[in-house]
Parts: structure tokens; sequence; C-alpha cells
């Protein structure tokens, strides 16, 4: 009996050093510098890991950002787009109206210019007519001006208000031509002999004309319809209404010979 009493008291005498040592063994690394560099290794993986998924979700964050001002600027363009085309929408409705109102209005102008252009074709010819029976001044400028009146007269790219103010405008020109003096110089052919000369207008009744030395002059007889030549005749007289004219001199008294309005 004592015997196996020995016997278990030694077995677990055996068995607590072996625990001992185990604990000895856990607690007690052989090499405990290994331990914290493995969990400062362990540390810093999930700090990495950390960085690493706060950047996704930075990068995630932008993009988002990113996308938000994209449909928010899509929204506001959206919007403009929509009021513009209300606003085509609009000028083309207008402009169908301007359409209509044009097309209106070229009808009413085909029907008036069966009436104005005879009108104004008359006015012409008649402004010829008067050029060609009135006392011949500055017949160069206004047959020139004659000429492009009947031009135009025919052309498409001239309105009719327009070739109807061009009209009126010379007859103005020549209205005011009864109503002035004037001087300006020009040439004359005297029996074949083309002599320059100045020319002193007065209204549209009489027409005188002097050669630079004064050896010939003479003026328009309109009963005759041609030149009467002086040889020298009124010279001084006709001098002095040119410088008059030509603002050289104050108006004065001059004696020519004045043809009246015929009845």
């Amino acid at each position: 009996m004592k015997k196996q009493i020995k016997l278990v008291l030694a077995l677990l005498t055996l068995n607590l050093v072996a625990q001992e040592q185990e604990i000895t063994e856990t607690v007690v690394p052989e090499n405990p510098e290994s331990l914290v560099e493995d969990s400062i290794n362990i540390q810093s993986g999930t700090i990495e890991n950390l960085q690493k998924s706060q950047e996704k979700i930075d990068k995630l964050d932008d993009e988002s950002k990113k996308l938000t001002n994209e449909y928010k600027d899509t929204i506001v363009e959206f919007e403009i787009l929509n009021k513009y085309d209300n606003q085509l929408e609009k000028i083309t409705f207008s402009q169908a109206e301007e359409i209509k109102n044009f097309e209106r209005q070229i009808e009413e102008l085909d029907e008036t210019n069966k009436y104005v252009l005879p009108l104004l074709e008359r006015m012409v010819i008649t402004l010829r007519e008067l050029i060609e029976v009135d006392v011949p001044f500055l017949l160069d400028e206004r047959i020139t001006r004659l000429e492009e009146l009947e031009d135009i007269l025919y052309r498409a790219n001239f309105s009719t208000a327009e070739k109807f103010r061009k009209i009126y405008e010379a007859y103005q020109i020549e209205n005011e031509y009864g109503r002035t003096i004037e001087a300006y110089s020009s040439s004359i052919d005297i029996e074949g002999v083309v002599l320059a000369a100045e020319f002193f207008r007065l209204g549209r009744l009489n027409l005188f004309y002097m050669t630079p030395d004064g050896n010939e002059t003479g003026y328009w007889n309109k009963k005759q319809n041609s030149w009467i030549h002086l040889g020298g005749k009124y010279a001084d007289d006709i001098d002095a209404a040119l410088k008059i004219a030509f603002k050289q001199a104050p108006p004065d008294f001059i004696k020519l010979p004045i043809q009246g309005v015929e009845k």
C-alpha cells in the first residue's frame, strides 16, 4: 500500500514538473526580440492597409464630386438649351409672319409698279427733252446724270422707291439751276476751232463765254439755238460777271444782253 502511494506521488510530481516546464517555455520564448518585431510588422501592415483604404475612399469621393458637378452642369446646360429652343420657336413663328407680310407687300408693290414705273419712265423722257431744248450749260454733267437714270430705270436691283428718289433729285438739281448763277471752265468750238473758255450762267436764261485772253466772247441765242460770237465784245462785263460768280469780287451791276423768258 505504501508503495502505491509513493508511486502516485511520484507521478504527480513528474506531472507538475512537466506543466511547470511547459508554462515556462510558453511565457518566456527563446528569442523575445522576434516577438516585438513581429508585432511591429503586424501594426505597420495594418496602418498601410488603412492608408490604402483611405486613398481609395478619397479617390471615390473625388469621382463622386466630379460626377455631381458634371450632373449639375448638365442640368444647367439643359435648362439653357431648353430656353434657347423656346426662343428659336418664337423667332421662327415671327419670321413666318414677316414672310407673309413681305409676300403681301410684294403683291401690293407689283400692283403699284403697274402705275409708278410708267410715270418714272415719262419723267426721265421729259428730263431728256428739257436738257435738249435748254441752254447748253454743263452738258456733260447733266447728260451723264440723265444716262444714269435711264440705266437704272429697268434694273431689278434698284427698288421703285430708289428709282423715284434719284429721278426726283435730278429734277431738284435742274430746278435749282433756274435760281442761281454759276461760273465754270470748259471749251467751245468757234468755226471748227476748239478753244478753252470760261462760262457764266445766269439762271437758265442766259449763258455767256469768254476765252482766257478776252479776244473771243459770245452768248447762247435761244431763238436761233446757236452761239452768237461777239469777237471780244462785252469782255469787261463778262469778266466782271465771272469774278462775281467765282466769288472773287462782291456782287455788283453788270451790263450784258439779257434774253427774257419766252411765253
